[in-house]
């Protein structure tokens, strides 16, 4: 038994929870007088502890005998029995390990009965006003369903008055009153009735009724308790399970789930499937901890017993690998089985494996096929309209269907999704044809109207660049401050970034920012917490700033946003020390939780591991997964991806650029101008481009670069306008470092006519000193050849330098030319490459015993070369294997040999070096250095026409 008790030595609202023997305090032993059974005294439990053998005295719960198939009942049948047709309704209503649920069945059933004469009509009446309000069943009709529940409580029904109570609690009915949700509480713990007595206990609590004496609330919980003990001596064991669900509500026994799990683990060894899976959500939610197969055994028993939600859940573990050995045919099978009975979120999650997000393949069909039957079931959400809509607008069969994408935007919005409306508005924005021209622009104001901040964000879009409205910076500008003011994160991010030093707009920001957190919105939790760890327009605070970061990284909906918000600023550097790792580590987290960003960010990650495949093919797998959820800059990356493993995805990178473009997105739009081979291709692709929002700096500089590119009338002065605008933008606004050496390149190209060198080379200069290496690169380089402007050897040691220093291993070769001056510009070269060489970097080691062997702007040292070149060649690198090579076969600075030399080109070969391929097929077929293997000396050949192709 437990006992709640008032600690004087602990905080106002604290309760401890003490397992007892025996049921002690005069006010808990009181007689207690129950419904059906007037006069019935409950003695108080003197044994009954949860490591009670409760086989001795449980009576099984009666199985429901059902002589037909309710399934098939209409109305024109005879019910005999309606005991039986109310029995099949609830067995309908739950399902069972060998009733698939069918709530439309059930429905159908309560409201005959409902109507019928008989005994258990206020039963009926409860039964329906429950499902009802059960979003599986249908619609949520909280009117009708408290009318039905008034008939049943007015027919004595307790269990529809404690229901009907929380209706008015919660107002979620027209007469919604307090008082009431009070009386019908306090008339149904009169009564002894359980739920009544802790719905009681809550309304006191939560401090609406007044202030209630702590002592009070505990003895309903207590009473409540009690009565369920007293349930267990007459055999009901089902109150196992209830007495852990009291002890595991931290509402009413806070710390009480240790003691929670004992009850529910007796409930489950007397077979009660609700005990199992109470006690795997505890588990699942890490509010205890256990060993994965306990929790896995649970889980099973559950699902095993009927239970649709364990069936998901399980379903769900065995396709992540979570807490359970990975097996998608098995987790499949679950997830089919639940869907069957009639949980929508089984279907949606069979769809986001046949997205590819689980790590198999891509199958778009089958994952539409899985969406459209959690649509036809009663019970589905919006967000299975949505996703189909997504579907569909990225090409479920390889082509967008633009069509069928707006109808199930049309249907989720008419059923309360604003989100669909703004989706819906961003789809006709990249597809003009398929609606009217002032369609899009209703929407998102439709959908800004009802405080949708996506919608505000979109409309700031619009108004700061489109095609559709004339812009408008004021509009632009309050749009933006509204979002911002809504929460809207990348608007407060570019509020912020716009004011960057302006006090009253960081507290302006960190206002908005508390706003959006205090409504449960996660990414405004993780900027919330920075801006108080940070004290950036608000008062520092590290334990409010711990607080905010771990309530947008707990479990529940909208983690993956938080988790994907959180990985970004760790990878920018902006949260703390960039840390690519604990990055990772976050992004894989929200990617198994479907967040289409996280996919892009990790898939873009692991795609950059060059040198492991693996990686890489996992991160093509990821970027699909977010493509399939009309991700276009996923697209857009997966057009990079080299073409080997593309294959898998079914489309070339071409095509992959085509979908991009076919969602909007203007860059996609401009790669495929400027890639155009045919004049009159790139002239459609250019004609594609002008009717795009061409918005970003690096846009504009892309597609006068296409022009520039492409023959056709009007073309160059469509160059000099969109680099004028380019140019005017970096001019008028903060300088990107990436955008800023885009310009001085194409400048200095005469992209759009522009003849000013100096502007140009200011702009790369820019980019350079913002620790550009490219642009260090181009500067060193573009200085030796004249490009810039006048040769000049001094600025191009320089800048070679610069990028050497920055990493940029590949102007090591650029700087030993230059060692070859005459002069102090060699000798700086070589001074630049002797110390990046004894900085470890291989090709500066190549290229400074290389000079050092041929006296480049230095006496000729062949040995100390030599030694350089080995110690490139131990770091890998192949060129310095081949020269090393070269060194032992003519015995400069080294001694002569032929093992040594042949040793250091097979080490070439094996890395992957052609070249070095064919030296070492004629080393094998002369013996020099090594036996004679004509045999081998073909392999390699064959392997390095083979190199060569590719």
């Amino acid at each position: 038994m437990t006992i709640l008790t008032r600690s004087p030595s602990t905080k106002a609202g604290n309760v401890m929870v003490q397992s007892l023997a025996t049921f002690a305090g005069t006010a808990l032993t009181a007689l207690m007088v129950f419904a059906g059974s007037a006069g019935a005294q409950v003695a108080p439990s003197q044994a009954l502890a949860p490591t009670s053998d409760f086989s001795k005295i449980c009576t099984p719960a009666p199985k429901p005998f059902l002589t037909r198939d309710w399934s098939k009942w209409d109305k024109s049948q005879p019910v005999v029995d309606p005991e039986e047709m109310y029995d099949a309704a609830v067995a309908y209503a739950e399902g069972s390990a060998t009733l698939k649920r069918d709530p439309v069945t059930a429905k159908r059933l309560l409201e005959d009965l409902s109507e019928r004469a008989w005994s258990g009509r206020g039963r009926a009446h409860y039964r329906l006003g429950k499902l009802l309000l059960d979003p599986i069943a249908g619609p949520v009709d909280p009117e009708r369903a408290a009318a039905h529940l008034a008939t049943a409580s007015s027919m004595l029904n307790l269990d529809a008055s404690v229901l009907l109570a929380e209706l008015h609690e919660e107002g979620r009915i027209g007469n919604a009153s307090l008082a009431e949700a009070e009386r019908l509480l306090r008339a149904a713990s009169t009564a002894g009735h359980v739920d009544g007595l802790l719905g009681l206990a809550r309304l006191q609590r939560s401090g609406r009724l007044g202030t209630a004496p702590q002592t009070a609330t505990n003895d309903l919980v207590n009473l409540a308790l009690q009565s369920l003990h007293g349930d267990l001596s007459r055999g009901r064991c089902s109150a196992l399970y209830r007495i852990g669900l009291i002890l595991s509500d931290e509402s009413l026994v806070p710390g009480g789930v240790q003691e929670a799990i004992k009850w529910f683990e007796a409930g489950a060894r007397q077979g009660d499937i609700n005990a199992d899976l109470a006690l795997a959500e505890i588990y699942l939610q890490e509010r205890a901890k256990a060993a994965p197969d306990r929790f896995i055994s649970h889980l099973e028993r559950a699902a095993e017993g009927g239970k649709p939600r364990a069936m998901t859940l399980l379903g769900e573990r065995l396709m992540l690998g979570d807490k359970a050995p990975k097996d998608v045919s098995k987790g499949i099978a679950w997830l089919e089985r639940a869907g069957l009975n009639a949980d929508p979120e089984a279907y949606k999650l069979l769809a986001r494996h046949y997205r590819g997000e689980f790590g198999a393949g891509q199958d778009l069909p089958k994952a539409a096929d899985a969406l459209l039957k959690a649509s036809r079931l009663p019970g589905h959400s919006t967000s299975v309209l949505v996703n189909l809509a997504r579907l569909y607008a990225a090409g479920v069969n390889g082509q967008p269907d633009v069509g069928s994408a707006l109808t199930y935007y049309r249907q989720a919005a008419n059923r309360g999704d604003v989100g669909a409306l703004t989706d819906m508005a961003k789809l006709l924005l990249s597809h003009p044809q398929e609606g009217r021209p002032e369609e899009p622009l209703r929407l998102l104001k439709e959908a800004a109207a009802r405080n949708d901040p996506d919608a505000m964000g979109a409309l700031a879009d619009l108004y700061a660049c489109s095609a559709i409205v004339a812009p408008d910076p004021s509009q632009a500008r309050a749009w933006l401050d509204r979002a911002a003011e809504m929460g809207h994160i990348r608007s407060i991010l570019a509020v912020a970034s716009q004011d960057v030093s302006d006090e009253a707009t960081a507290r302006k920001s960190a206002a908005s920012l508390l706003r959006a957190a205090e409504r449960g919105d996660r990414e405004s939790m993780v900027l919330l917490s920075h801006a108080l760890r940070s004290g950036q327009g608000v008062k520092q605070d590290q334990k409010a700033a711990d607080r905010w970061r771990d309530a947008a990284l707990a479990p529940g909906e909208g983690r993956s946003r938080a988790l994907l918000l959180m990985a970004r600023r760790i990878l920018s550097g902006e949260e703390e020390n960039q840390d690519v790792g604990a990055a990772r580590t976050l992004l894989e987290q929200a990617a198994r939780e479907g967040e289409p960003g996280a996919q892009l960010e990790l898939g873009r990650l692991l795609i950059g591991q060059r040198e492991n495949r693996a990686d890489m093919l996992q991160g093509v797998q990821l970027l699909q997964a977010a493509a399939a959820s009309a991700n276009a800059a996923a697209m857009l990356a997966l057009s990079d991806v080299p073409g080997e493993l593309l294959s898998p995805t079914g489309r070339s990178a071409q095509e992959w650029k085509r979908a991009a473009a076919e969602t909007g997105n203007a860059r996609a739009v401009i790669a495929l101008a400027s890639a155009a081979k045919e004049d009159a291709e790139a002239a459609r692709w250019l004609a594609r481009a002008e009717a795009s929002p061409v918005c970003a700096t690096r846009d504009m500089i892309e597609l006068a670069q296409a022009y520039h590119k492409a023959a056709g009338p009007r073309h160059d002065e469509r160059a000099r306008h969109w680099m004028e605008k380019a140019i005017g933008n970096l001019q008028g606004g903060a300088k990107d470092p990436v955008t800023s050496f885009m310009a001085g390149r194409a400048m200095i190209d005469g992209v759009g006519g522009w003849a000013d060198k100096e502007a140009a080379i200011a702009h790369i200069r820019f980019a350079a000193d913002a620790g550009r290496v490219d642009a260090m690169r181009y500067l060193g380089r573009g200085y030796i050849s004249g490009q810039l402007g006048e040769r000049n050897m001094q600025m191009a040691v320089e800048w070679l330098s610069k990028a050497m220093h920055h990493g940029d291993g590949s102007v090591a070769a650029d700087l030993s030319r230059l060692a070859a001056t005459p002069g102090g510009e060699g000798v700086a070269a070589v001074a630049a490459l002797k110390k990046s060489a004894e900085g470890g970097v291989p090709s500066a080691m190549r290229e400074y015993g290389r000079s050092l062997q041929l006296g480049l702007g230095t006496s000729p040292q062949p040995d100390v070369g030599a030694s350089w070149l080995r110690k490139a060649a131990e770091a890998g690198d192949i060129a310095a294997m081949k020269e090393l090579s070269r060194a032992y076969a003519s015995g400069y600075g080294v001694e002569l040999s032929a093992r040594s030399s042949t040793e250091w080109l097979q080490r070439a070969a094996q890395a992957g070096d052609a070249e070095a391929m064919q030296g070492l097929s004629l080393a094998m077929t002369l013996g020099f250095g090594t036996d004679v293997d004509p045999v081998a000396a073909q392999e390699w050949l064959k392997t390095a026409e083979g190199a060569t192709r590719k």
